[in-house]
């Protein structure tokens, strides 16, 4: 809606009501305005000459001209008539419905609502009203309007619909969800209210009414397993853990390779730390000929996807990789899993045995390959992985795109600036940002920090500045962006904001940390600034910058002891 005309247009109303409204409401209109005539239908004198029949004539020929889609004839048609009838509910109400054809819905409004003023009990009226509202947000006034036919129309679906979603868009489910049962009410068998009831009973966490929403529908016998699911789902958001296990496994037993089953089931086990039940389980999911060894990887992943954000899913992630191993010993993809896993949980050194073994069984496998590479540079062993991409060239003449951001990050890794910008420009492209947008992030961030240190630092504050246009809640870049323009000395309070939203995000991420304390430094808030560094330097024990930093601090402090005891730390970092 145009805030400075009032105006909305026409296509944004629901066409289809309109036209029902100008063809089907013109009869029941002229009807209306018969009723509401203080003149007599018949009178003595000749009906032609009467001045009802000539202003029938012209309501008439106004609601024709609505019909044709001439709202503005139409609404100066109406107008004409309300100069000589401003109490006459159909001429107002016919109005309303012309305003609306020409998008001045504030006027329409004003017009409907003085129908429903003069005749309050009329359900076309009271209907195009709470259209209108709803149409303009004003969800209370549609709610009451829709009460209102609902009182008129007894058992009648459509007003209680209506009604329903005008609470919902009014932010009020409890209203919603009451009304929706009263549509359930008359028609039990309703497949959509029924799901509809039971999201919303969900979502307003009545778990106890969704269990017996859901047991009425299994035994109405709508898709027994996938509802026996939810109600397992239920029962453990109730903390009725032996009722979700006994769930479970009745859909495992009528049918053995459901694997959402079995997740459902280990995850019972896990939460209630029954690692006996776990154990006994998992082997006879691994036993299990309905189960094959992509199904038992894929579960297997689904844990480690949940142990990367709860601690009480790494040990049994450990667990289900070991099983499978012990029974496929010979086949790479689980080698490669594991490694995985020990990489996301801080065992980078173990990894690398996994990988290299992962690659003796498959070593035409790339992904493996680069897999090691990352391993490499999360230990910061940058040589290793530098040797690593010399021999993926080498095995592979055809490689992926992503291989080229990677080699560029070891480039940058390893000191070759300025061979790492030329590569990560070639990643660092729209199209690759339409269609791989983290890899996009991931070499733009790096071909960022190489402008840096090339010396282009606008152009590293403007490809930042792109990166958070197309991803604006990416904390990472907020830090990157932070720092380089601390390191310029300027819009120090902008960078302050950023590294500040990072550190609030991610609070134990020593690298966000760094960042802040170093923005706070160069604002001369030597104190605040040494608390933040003083936590990431505790947090990551292998970055000498941080150290750097921090020695900065403490010389600005008046304590140049402390500080060429933090450098002779990085020094000793720095060698190795």
């Amino acid at each position: 809606m145009d805030s400075r005309t009032g105006k909305l247009p026409a296509h944004r109303f629901d066409r289809l009501r309109l036209i029902f409204f100008v063809l089907g409401g013109a009869m029941f209109s002229i009807i209306s305005l018969s009723s509401c005539s203080s003149r007599p239908v018949l009178s003595g004198m000749p009906v032609s000459d009467s001045l009802f029949e000539a202003s029938k004539r012209e309501f008439v020929a106004a609601s024709l001209l609505s019909a044709k889609e001439d709202y503005q004839g139409a609404a100066d048609g109406y107008k004409k008539l309300l100069i000589l009838q401003p109490s006459n509910a159909a001429i107002h109400y016919a109005l309303s419905k012309a305003y609306v054809g020409l998008g001045l819905i504030d006027s329409a409004r004003q017009h409907s609502e003085k129908s429903v003023v003069l005749d309050s009990a009329n359900k076309y009226y009271l209907r195009f009203l709470a259209g209108l509202s709803h149409q303009m947000h004003d969800y209370p006034r549609a709610s009451d309007l829709y009460r209102q036919l609902v009182a008129l129309e007894p058992g009648s679906p459509e007003p209680l619909t209506y009604l329903a979603l005008a609470y919902l868009a009014a932010e009020q489910p409890e209203k919603a969800l009451a009304v929706f049962n009263e549509l359930l009410a008359l028609d039990p068998k309703d497949k959509t209210l029924q799901a509809q009831v039971l999201l919303m009973q969900i979502k307003l966490l009545h778990y106890n009414d969704a269990i017996s929403t859901v047991m009425d529908l299994i035994e109405k016998g709508n898709g027994k397993e996938k509802l026996s699911l939810t109600l397992g789902e239920l029962y453990m958001q109730t903390e009725q853990h032996d009722l979700a296990s006994r769930t479970f496994r009745g859909v495992i037993q009528e049918n053995p390779g459901f694997i959402p089953a079995w997740l459902a089931l280990f995850e019972v086990s896990v939460k209630t730390k029954n690692r006996p039940v776990f154990l006994e389980d998992l082997n006879r999911f691994y036993d299990s000929n309905q189960v094959s060894l992509q199904q038992q990887i894929d579960l297997a992943k689904l844990f480690i996807v949940r142990s990367n954000k709860d601690s009480t899913f790494v040990d049994p992630s450990f667990i289900m990789i070991e099983a499978i191993n012990k029974r496929h010993p010979n086949n790479s993809k689980v080698y490669a899993l594991r490694a995985n896993v020990k990489l996301l949980h801080n065992q980078e050194a173990e990894s690398i045995h996994d990988f290299k073994k992962a690659l003796t069984l498959d070593s035409g496998n790339i992904s493996i390959w680069e897999d090691l590479v990352a391993a490499y540079l999360t230990l910061k062993e940058n040589r290793q992985a530098e040797k690593t991409v010399a021999i993926i060239k080498k095995r592979f003449p055809v490689r992926p795109l992503r291989f080229r951001a990677m080699e560029g990050e070891v480039c940058f890794r390893t000191g070759n600036v300025k061979k790492a910008a030329l590569l990560l420009e070639k990643v660092v492209q729209p199209n690759v940002a339409h269609k791989d947008k983290q890899l996009y992030l991931q070499a733009g961030s790096t071909l960022a920090v190489c402008y840096d240190k090339l010396g282009f630092s606008d152009k590293s504050i403007r490809l930042y500045e792109s990166i958070l246009d197309i991803d604006a809640g990416n904390i990472f870049m907020m830090n990157n962006l932070a720092y380089v323009l601390a390191e310029r000395g300027k819009e120090l309070s902008r960078a302050k904001e950023l590294a500040l939203k990072a550190v609030t995000a991610e609070p134990e991420n020593a690298s966000y940390l760094d960042t802040l304390g170093w923005v706070l430094f160069k604002l001369a808030e030597y104190d605040k600034s040494r608390e933040h560094l003083e936590k990431a330097s505790a947090l990551d024990t292998r970055e000498p910058e941080i150290l750097d930093h921090l020695a900065q601090v403490y010389q600005k402090l008046g304590n140049p002891e402390k500080a060429q005891e933090l450098m002779a730390k990085m020094q000793k970092l720095q060698k190795k």
